[in-house]
């Protein structure tokens, strides 16, 4: 509702598309706003390094955490689940050397950006 009267919308709310104005705008959608904030625990806490002992030889290049197991679908929603599948993900480079405000400000660009929202499963 706040984005269309900050467009002087006038018509039938009900009709309008919310997602164009969020991408214009710079706003974070809400499931956005999960990741934008477990991006910034990753980078606060430092664990973004891919612990030595679990390297093979053929992974030196892009290497992968181990993922969790889990029986059901509520053991995805764990901390260390999502913190996993997080740092897996190859459609999103991050660049944890920057400063912390240049990192926020490049992963909240990147979630903006995209367009889309993202699903846990």
């Amino acid at each position: 509702r706040i984005l269309c009267m900050c467009e002087n919308y006038n018509g039938d709310i009900r009709n309008v598309r919310t997602q164009p104005l969020f991408i214009k705008d710079k706003i974070l959608q809400a499931d956005q706003v999960y990741y934008f904030k477990l991006l910034q625990w990753i980078d606060k806490h430092r664990i973004y390094f891919p612990p030595i002992a679990s390297l093979g030889p053929y992974q030196l290049r892009a290497p992968k955490r181990r993922m969790p197991s889990i029986r059901t679908n509520y053991g995805r929603q764990t901390l260390s689940f999502q913190i996993t599948k997080m740092l897996n993900r190859t459609d999103m480079t991050v660049d944890y050397s920057k400063t912390f405000y240049a990192f926020k400000k490049q992963c909240r660009s990147f979630l903006v950006g995209s367009g889309n929202c993202y699903s846990v499963v």
